[in-house]
């Protein structure tokens, strides 16, 4: 008998959030769950926003070969073989409830649930969460796949009252992530864990401006409720108007974050400290670090085995080919990621370069980059040119990321090999409907993308 699939997206977790030391949610069931599956301790994201992360989860390729990022934002390129159609190809049934915007690219089936797609800030403690459990209560045709993408941890977090408390995390992220587990474990209460293979992932990770040094807790996080309430008034604004509220956004974005700049600056602080806490949105040099790419994946099933945690680097492009070998389909369509069960099964595995890359602007020109990250070496430079904003560190003795070490020509160098390498097979940028494209947009606009 076949295996059904639940597949949770949590959008914006982090790793060091998820598991590890650097954790100060309470999660007794991400917990259970990591002792109860396979936990992969350094999963890298390829993208440092959903679109084209989940486009590259949900293929296995790199985003630059899906056709989705041109010029601007597009559709997935025809033929383009993705984790769905193959499922679909072998009897699957499928079911979800993801954001509309997914919809729009065109990575996504045609699901069994009329109400699969859900407008934006639909969170867990919203509703969703209910709709997930009665849905999972209900007949589903087997062999099933059941794809939930749920944006609780998407800025702006509205934390629930009942994990409002500071026992349930330093920040909002984390009180978020504590309210989070709770409905993962009602979840997996719904589902028969002997036929069915549940997988916890991100699309990508986030800053959070909240650290705590020596127990004081530094907060910059904006207030989730009433940001969503500005964003509400702010979607009234008519059309000719938006150029203008974007500067006037723009302007007052850089005046409180010159405010805050001054404070922190005050502070005897770190780096990687002064990074989380001066991260706005707006921001136009896009960066790579482990916080916007390092994600969390953890696996779980009758066939797995129990409380490994596995620490080499493994990545995004690999999820769809394990999964698919997992449950026994062989996948002969051409993907950059390789099958993990190696791995899992306690066998060597070679570990493979990612290649990661940050998301343009929508409303403004930002300078893009595209990097390598190795478990050694973290690299990442301009998009256009190589000479530029070029970073480069060492993972092994710098995991906060705060030295750049750009002037070892011969790491970056190889870095560059690889780039060029993997180039050799990205696509020809394809003509894009501008229809198509003002659709994306406006669906990312929702989500709070500028």
């Amino acid at each position: 008998m076949k295996q059904n699939i639940i597949f949770l997206t949590l959008d914006s977790c982090r790793s060091d959030k998820f598991y590890g030391k650097n954790k100060t949610s309470i999660t007794p069931n991400i917990d259970k769950l990591i002792e109860k599956g396979v936990y992969f301790e350094q999963m890298i994201s390829s993208a440092d926003s959903t679109l084209l992360a989940i486009t590259s989860l949900f293929t296995g390729k790199h985003p630059f070969k899906t056709g989705i990022r041109s010029q601007r934002f597009n559709k997935l390129k025809e033929g383009v073989s993705t984790f769905f159609k193959i499922l679909s190809n072998n009897g699957y049934h499928h079911y979800a409830y993801n954001p509309t915007v997914t919809k729009t690219i065109g990575l996504m089936p045609d699901f069994e649930n009329k109400d699969s797609h859900y407008d934006y800030h639909f969170d867990l403690n919203d509703g969703l969460g209910e709709k997930v459990i009665e849905k999972l209560k209900s007949e589903l045709s087997e062999p099933w796949c059941f794809y939930i993408h749920a944006n609780d941890l998407h800025f702006p977090i509205k934390v629930p009252k009942k994990f409002s408390d500071n026992k349930y995390g330093d920040s909002n992220f984390e009180k978020q992530l504590s309210g989070i587990d709770s409905w993962i474990g009602k979840i997996f209460k719904n589902i028969n864990i002997k036929n069915t293979l549940f997988i916890i992932t991100s699309d990508h990770g986030t800053f959070i401006p909240s650290i705590t040094i020596e127990n004081e807790i530094i907060n910059f996080e904006i207030e989730g409720k009433k940001q969503q309430l500005i964003s509400k008034i702010s979607k009234k604004t008519p059309s000719f108007l938006q150029p203008l509220k974007t500067k006037i956004f723009l302007k007052k974005e850089k005046k409180e974050r010159n405010s805050m700049k001054k404070k922190i600056l005050k502070m005897d602080l770190k780096p990687h400290q002064k990074r989380e806490l001066l991260w706005q949105r707006s921001d136009l040099d896009k960066v790579l670090f482990d916080s916007n790419v390092k994600v969390p994946l953890l696996i779980v099933g009758n066939q797995i085995k129990e409380n490994v945690i596995i620490s080499q680097q493994v990545r995004h492009v690999d999820v769809f080919p394990t999964i698919l070998d997992i449950i026994g389909i062989k996948n002969s369509e051409g993907v950059d990621g390789q099958s993990l069960v190696p791995l899992i099964n306690g066998e060597e595995l070679e570990e493979l370069p990612a290649y990661i890359e940050s998301t343009p602007s929508i409303q403004t020109k930002s300078n893009e980059v595209i990097g390598i990250r190795t478990s050694q070496f973290k690299y990442f430079r301009d998009r256009e040119d190589k000479t530029k904003r070029i970073h480069l560190y060492n993972l092994k003795n710098d995991l906060d990321e705060e030295h750049n070490i750009s002037e070892n020509k011969d790491i970056i160098k190889k870095m560059e090999n690889i780039i060029d390498e993997l180039y050799k097979e990205s696509i020809e940028d394809e003509e894009f409907s501008e229809e198509e494209t003002k659709a994306i947009e406006e669906e990312l606009k929702k989500l709070g993308y500028d």
